[in-house]
């Protein structure tokens, strides 16, 4: 079974108007392969469009073979009656002659003149009647041409119909319906969406007055004082370190770093008087 058959039996439980659409487009496909049977095609993509392609293209087709067979007919009687020349015309006479003389007077004047009316000629010679029924067949042939046309489009126009019904279908789907809150959220985007505008319109101020606000204008001459400012500034940030080191290892009672730092003294003024000493023997000695 074809894959396309088997897909419409399968979503035929569910959707009865997509396997009545998919039944029609099934039949038309087995339309097309009938004709691709003779044809030997490459492998084709089954889909709606190829089978349109496929339709109009079929029905064109038969419509160029039957020309064609119309066209090898006539040239196959113009060669043979080019061929028997007077000889056949004598024949067609006599045929004629032999065909009157089995009807009476009156039947054969009938017969000629209802062929006359029908054919719409103004004599009865069998040159003019042979014209005018080749001119008949002509007409029908093209009237058939017609028909297969207008067929051939009348079956692509229930396809597009089948696949528009398909649509309209889907579309009628609740999740293709407006939803019930849709305009109340419209009213609040709006709101929200004005709202925003006033608070840009109202920052594009701010920023226009802030950018046309005079800059003040900075010299060479106080960026270089504000260096020299800065680098004495850490000239003197480094002696306060200095300073604080040397406080650092007094403790935090007062009492007690006053008793150390007498300690310091102290030993201070034993290490001076040692010092002392020491240069006054330096020079007795020397």
């Amino acid at each position: 079974m074809d894959s396309h058959t088997s897909d419409w039996t399968a979503t035929a439980l569910f959707s009865p108007s997509k396997a009545r659409a998919q039944q029609a487009q099934a039949k038309d496909w087995s339309a097309v392969d009938a004709w691709l049977a003779k044809k030997r095609p490459p492998t084709l993509e089954r889909n709606e469009e190829t089978l349109q392609v496929l339709l109009t293209l079929a029905t064109l087709n038969e419509g160029a073979d039957e020309q064609r067979a119309l066209v090898d007919r006539v040239h196959k009687a113009a060669l043979q009656a080019l061929n028997k020349g007077n000889v056949g015309q004598e024949g067609r006479d006599d045929d004629l002659k032999a065909l009157f003389k089995q009807l009476d007077e009156d039947a054969a004047l009938t017969s000629l003149a209802k062929t006359a009316v029908a054919l719409d000629v103004p004599d009865v010679c069998i040159e003019t009647l042979g014209i005018a029924i080749a001119d008949v067949n002509a007409q029908s042939f093209e009237a058939d041409q017609l028909l297969r046309r207008a067929e051939g489009q009348l079956r692509a126009i229930k396809s597009q119909r089948r696949k528009a019904e398909e649509q309209l279908n889907e579309l009628k789907n609740d999740s293709f319906q407006t939803p019930g809150q849709l305009v109340e959220q419209t009213g609040d985007w709006v709101r929200s969406t004005k709202q925003l505008k006033a608070k840009i319109a109202e920052y594009d101020e701010r920023l226009a007055s802030t950018g046309t606000a005079e800059r003040p204008k900075v010299k060479l001459e106080d960026i270089s004082k504000q260096a020299r400012n800065l680098s004495t500034q850490q000239s003197q940030l480094a002696d306060l370190e200095m300073q604080l080191r040397a406080y650092q290892s007094l403790p935090s009672d007062a009492k007690a770093a006053r008793r150390k730092l007498e300690s310091a003294r102290d030993e201070l003024r034993a290490l001076t008087k040692k010092r002392d000493g020491l240069f006054e023997k330096l020079a007795d000695g020397g």
